[in-house]
This record gives structure tokens, C-alpha cells and sequence, in this order.
């Protein structure tokens, strides 16, 4: 019995529960239990497997706190590559309009910016006005998303990511929209918690990492998931008009707001009643899920209840209204919640379909093939296949030498090159389907090619892995100062949502709005709170050349403009940067005053039309004017009509009319 203590550890929990956990350093230093010697053996083996599994699936009928407001390393690791991925999808979207949206030649110069920027907030890309110097930032940008993505160097990834991520979101502030504020908030808070403890670069890299232990709390991950939740609680508070209750037309409402509205929203409003369902689910959901979501009774079943909700109702947005990634960033951060037992019972699937006799040797002198053997069996995801020296076999050891390669074993065979490449990939329960590929002769002479040319040049690429992937510890346990941080971040963001409430009428001191501008931690979860938009604009730019000819402006070709409301109004905006643009510029023309924002865009509009024209073809004048059609109750709908009513309205008239297309002006 005392070897088995030796091998694992009893812990009593505060229910006293005894659970039995694995201890590494000793469990290490037992001969492998792949390859049992008798019978015996792997009885003994299997009724330890049993053992502890069992012990794993027991829980509390109150989960604790730590298991409340405790994230899963696996789901950090999760986090992480879908957190990159999402900054990536940003950054190529945003390139879309590169020179328009955030070069002094677009709608936005740094100058009318300037002005409009609060107090506090900074931006790298307010630096210069080129395109190429734009171009540079999102590179830098790209760079450190991948780092974070395959997880190599993670803090510092994360932080660069944070740090770009604020500057070119306050680059150009007027075609943000909630999506951003989100991915900026967790990226903010995952500066404070260990992503790189797993599936990563940087896990491959620590040779002494606890991959047994995979719970983890710190006051970062209650942090993070309080945020989550904060979103659909507050905007829940803030919906207090009789349109989300009693009433139950909201979704009615946003899905009659035709310039974000899909086709398949559109098909919808003819199910009224399931219109009035889908308003008290969202509602109830919002209001009810996040406090649900950290109960300690039927934590178990409820989170991933909750989790699957949340992230269904976002498929719902994503599949009626057009709003960019906001679905997708939701998503990422409902998926924070995902509990231990999902990737246990992952873990366990994938360890049946594991071949036990693999293994994988490399040449003691070579750190480099070393570490290319470990990030192998990460990527592959071939769990605990054991990595290990040749020359501590005899046998192994002289295939190594006598072929130059490094050497797979399975089932009693020798794999060499790229056939061993070829096995690990087979054995993989994830990527097995492309080992076929890599079967046709040609296929194996081509990577037995580059194998020999890795093999020749090894003292280079030891080099180059000494450099760029020295071996590292991995600081996974939160230290005072983290966790200091981030509660007072909490508390923070946590008065600055309250301060939202209209019944709590808080004046924030100056001191404190610098602080959160600075550090970009605004939010204001309005929505579709109190109730949704009930207009619904499209713009139409119609303009006179020099030689008196009318032209279409917005959609750049020759003829008057077409007034009439378009058959599908959200497809009239190139992409939801450009409707929220060009929705914030009709929300601005209520409002008292100079229209920086129109004057720029005239100014855009000019620039680019004039560019290599001949004069007679250049752009004289033109009118912004949007059609704006207001949302009729649901008792209206059910009256036979045959006429659209709508309200032109013209946004600028005077102001950009006939004096912006001048030599000066451009």
C-alpha cells in the first residue's frame, strides 16, 4: 500500500470528500504502463485507471467556490487559440478599407479624430497619416494574434495584442460597435491569466510543467467570467421599456430594422407569435442566466445549460441581423465557462483511440529534435506517447545512428524519416484521416527529401531553437500582484456597469473616466436597450459633374440617383464597418451644430471621385440624403396596405453643396 501513497495522493476536500490525484514526480519514474509485463500488471493498471476515474467524477452536491469562479487550463488554452483567431478575422476585415477608414486619404483624417477623442485614450496609429504606416501596425498586429494562437511567448503576445487592439480601435471611433468593446475586455483580462499552460508553444518549451492538475482559480478568472456575465445582466437592467415587457415586441422591432436585418429575419416577422416567445426568452435569459450560471447548487448540469443558451441565442443574431463579429467574439466568451468534466470525458475518448506500444525516440544531443518530438505530440494531440532518449535503448540507439533519423515504434515496428512522421500522424485521433495522403511513394520520397535536408542542417536549426525557443518555465500560479490587479480591476469595471443603471443618476469623477478611457474599459451594454431602433436609413448621394451630367455618387456610375427604398436595405452597405459609419453620420445630422463627421466624409467623397478624372468628368456638387423608414407597430402590419410610407430626410445640404469639390478642398 505504501507504493501505491507513493504514487498518489489523498486530498480532502472542505465536504470531506477524499478524492485520489496522481503524483507527477513519482509517477514518472515508474516503468511505463503501456506495455505490462504479465497479466497481473494489467489488471492492477486497469484497476487504477478505474479508480481514479471514478474518483474524478465524483462531485460535491454544492460546487465550491473555487469550482464556481475556477476555468479549466484546457479552456484558458481554448481561450487563447480562439481569442487569436478572432483578432486575426479582425485584422483581415479591417484591411478591407486600410487607406479608407484609417489613412489621412480616407473619411476619417487624424485631424477630425483628434477632436473627437476622449480624454486618456491613446492610439500608436494616430502617429502618422500613411496607408503604409497603417499597414506596418496591422502587420505587428497579425504577428502577435499568431503568437497567441500557437501560444509562444503568451504574455507578451497577449499584451502586444491588447496594446494594438485599443490603439486602432481609437483610430477611427466612429465605425466601432459592440463587438469591439467585448474583444477588448477579454483581451484585457487575459493579460492576467496563464493561457500558454496548455496546448502552446510555451508548454512544449517547460520541461518541469504540471500537465496533471488542470484546475485553476485566481481572482483573474472570477474577473473574466463576472465580465462575461455583466454584458447580458446589464443590458438586461437597461431594456426597462414596455416593448421588451409586458409587451414582447422587441424582436419585432429590431427585425423591422431593415439596414441590419438578414433575409432570413426578414422571413420571420411572419411568425408573430414565436416573435413574442424569442423577446421573453432573450429577456429571461439575459436577466436570469448570469445568476443562474454561478450557482453552486446543480453547477454541474446548469453551466453547461447556460453556456449552450447563451451561445445558441447568439447563432440566432448572427443567422437575422447583420452585426459583424459580435456573435463570434460572444461566443468565445461564453465558451470560457466550458466546466473540467467536458474535456475529462474528451481526454477519455481520445485516450481509447491512442495506440499503447507508440513511441517516439530522438538523439540525445539534439535539444532541437528533442523539442520538435514534444511539439509534434502537442499538435497531434497524442496525450502522454512517450517521448524519449535512443541512446537509452540499445537496440533504438544503433537504428538511429545506423540511419540518420529519428525513430517511431509501433506494435514491435521501426518507422524512420518520414514513414515515422506518416505513423504519428495515423495515430493521431484527431488528424488520422490524413495519413492516407501521405502514403503514395512520391509523397514519401518527397518528405524523406526534406527530412534529410532538416537532418544536414541541424546545427543550424539548433541554433536558431536556442534562440527563438530556449527552454522556459511556464508561470501558471497567480502572484499577489496579478491577482491585486485584477481585483481592483473588478471592482473597477464593476462600478463603471452600475453607473450605467438610468435609476442610479452616479456623476463619475473626472479622475476616474481618464483612468478608463486609458485603459479602454468602457461599457455600456444598451442593447437594444431601452428598446430597439425604430428607424431604419439608407443613404443616397446624388451629385452634378462639371459638364452638368447627374450621377449617382454612393454607388459611383452615371444617372440619377435611385430614391426609392431598395429591396433589401442592409445589402445597400459594403460591410457593417461602413453602416455603422454611415449610421452614426445620419444619427449626428439631429444634432445641433458643425458636422465634422459629414464634412469629412464630403471631403472623402470628392478625393475619390476627382482622382485621374478629366475635368469635364470631375465631381461638382452633390446631396447626402438618406431614406429612413420608421418601424410601424405590429397592428399596423396586419392592415392591407399597398404603399410603403417613409420620410426622406437630407442630412446636408448647405454644407456640402457646390463648394467642396473645389481645388481647395481637396
Amino acid at each position: 500500500m505504501k507504493a501505491f501513497e507513493s504514487v498518489l495522493g489523498t486530498v480532502r476536500n472542505a465536504n470531506g470528500l477524499v478524492t485520489l490525484t496522481l503524483n507527477s514526480r513519482h509517477f514518472a519514474n515508474l516503468p511505463t504502463m503501456s506495455a505490462p509485463s504479465n497479466g497481473k500488471s494489467r489488471a492492477v493498471e486497469n484497476a487504477l485507471a478505474h479508480s481514479i476515474d471514478r474518483s474524478a467524477g465524483t462531485q460535491p452536491a454544492i460546487a465550491g467556490f473555487r469550482t464556481v469562479f475556477g476555468i479549466d487550463l484546457r479552456t484558458l488554452a481554448l481561450f487563447r487559440i480562439l481569442l487569436g483567431f478572432y483578432l486575426i478575422a479582425d485584422i483581415c476585415l479591417r484591411l478591407r478599407d486600410l487607406a479608407t477608414h484609417y489613412s489621412d486619404a480616407g473619411i476619417m483624417p487624424r485631424i477630425v479624430q483628434l477632436d473627437h477623442l476622449s480624454d486618456g485614450a491613446f492610439s500608436l496609429h494616430l502617429a502618422n497619416g500613411s496607408a503604409v504606416f497603417q499597414a506596418g501596425l496591422f502587420g505587428l498586429a497579425l504577428v502577435a494574434a499568431t503568437c497567441l494562437v500557437i501560444g509562444y511567448r503568451t504574455p507578451v503576445a497577449v499584451v502586444a495584442s491588447w496594446i494594438l487592439l485599443v490603439s486602432v480601435q481609437n483610430r477611427n471611433t466612429f465605425i466601432l460597435s459592440g463587438e469591439d468593446n467585448l474583444a477588448v475586455l477579454l483581451t484585457f483580462w487575459a493579460m492576467f491569466l496563464p493561457l500558454g499552460a496548455r496546448y502552446s508553444v510555451d508548454a512544449v518549451l517547460d520541461r518541469a510543467l504540471d500537465t496533471y492538475n488542470n484546475n485553476y482559480f485566481s481572482i483573474a478568472t472570477l474577473a473574466l467570467l463576472v465580465q462575461g456575465m455583466s454584458m447580458y445582466f446589464f443590458s438586461a437592467l437597461l431594456k426597462s421599456d414596455d416593448r421588451w415587457i409586458p409587451d414582447g415586441t422587441a424582436v419585432y422591432y429590431a427585425l423591422n430594422l431593415e439596414y441590419l436585418v438578414t433575409p432570413f429575419g426578414l422571413w420571420l416577422l411572419q411568425f408573430e407569435p414565436l416573435l413574442r416567445g424569442l423577446t421573453y426568452y432573450v429577456f429571461v435569459l439575459e436577466l436570469l442566466g448570469p445568476l443562474l450560471i454561478f450557482s453552486p447548487i446543480f453547477h454541474r448540469t446548469l453551466r453547461p445549460l447556460l453556456m449552450v443558451a447563451f451561445i445558441t441565442m447568439h447563432i440566432g443574431f448572427m443567422a437575422c441581423l447583420e452585426i459583424g463579429l459580435f456573435p463570434v467574439i460572444s461566443i468565445v466568451m461564453n465558451l470560457t465557462f466550458l466546466p473540467s468534466w467536458v474535456w475529462d470525458r474528451a481526454e477519455s475518448w481520445l485516450a481509447r483511440r491512442r495506440v499503447d506500444s507508440l513511441a517516439i525516440w530522438y538523439d540525445k544531443d539534439c535539444s532541437f529534435c528533442l523539442k520538435s518530438c514534444r511539439m509534434l505530440r502537442m499538435l497531434l494531440f497524442l496525450g502522454p506517447v512517450p517521448v524519449r532518449c535512443a541512446q537509452d535503448d540499445e537496440r533504438i540507439g544503433v537504428v538511429l545512428e545506423q540511419n540518420n533519423s529519428w525513430v517511431v515504434t509501433r506494435d514491435g515496428a521501426d518507422w524512420l524519416k518520414w514513414d515515422a512522421m506518416r505513423q504519428l500522424v495515423r495515430a493521431s485521433p484527431i488528424f488520422s484521416v490524413f495519413a492516407l495522403a501521405m502514403s503514395p511513394v512520391w509523397v514519401r520520397k518527397l518528405g524523406d527529401c526534406a527530412y534529410d535536408q532538416i537532418a544536414a542542417n541541424r546545427h543550424f536549426f539548433a541554433g536558431i531553437s536556442a534562440k527563438l525557443f530556449p527552454w522556459r518555465p511556464v508561470q501558471v500560479k497567480a502572484t499577489r500582484m496579478t491577482n491585486g490587479l485584477a481585483a481592483t480591476a473588478l471592482v473597477f469595471v464593476t462600478i463603471q456597469n452600475i453607473s450605467t443603471l438610468p435609476f442610479m443618476n452616479w456623476q463619475l469623477p473626472r479622475q476616474f473616466i481618464l483612468v478608463r478611457q486609458a485603459l479602454d474599459l468602457y461599457q455600456h451594454w444598451a442593447m437594444f436597450a431601452p428598446y430597439p431602433e425604430l428607424t431604419s436609413p439608407w443613404p443616397v448621394i446624388e451629385g452634378r459633374l462639371m459638364n452638368g451630367e447627374p450621377v449617382d455618387v454612393y454607388n459611383r456610375k452615371s444617372g440619377n440617383a435611385e430614391r426609392a427604398k431598395p429591396a433589401v436595405v442592409s445589402a445597400v452597405y459594403e460591410n457593417y464597418r461602413w453602416r455603422k459609419f454611415l449610421s452614426v453620420l445620419e444619427d449626428q445630422s439631429y444634432q445641433p451644430g458643425r458636422q465634422d463627421l459629414a464634412l469629412a466624409y464630403g471631403r472623402y467623397l470628392c478625393r475619390t471621385w476627382n482622382a485621374d478624372r478629366e475635368s469635364g468628368d470631375r465631381l461638382f456638387t452633390f446631396d447626402i440624403v438618406f431614406g429612413v423608414e420608421f418601424t410601424q407597430p405590429p397592428e399596423y402590419r396586419r392592415l392591407p396596405s399597398t404603399e410603403w410610407s417613409g420620410l426622406m430626410i437630407v442630412l446636408v445640404n448647405r454644407l456640402l453643396f457646390a463648394s467642396f469639390c473645389d481645388e481647395d478642398s481637396q
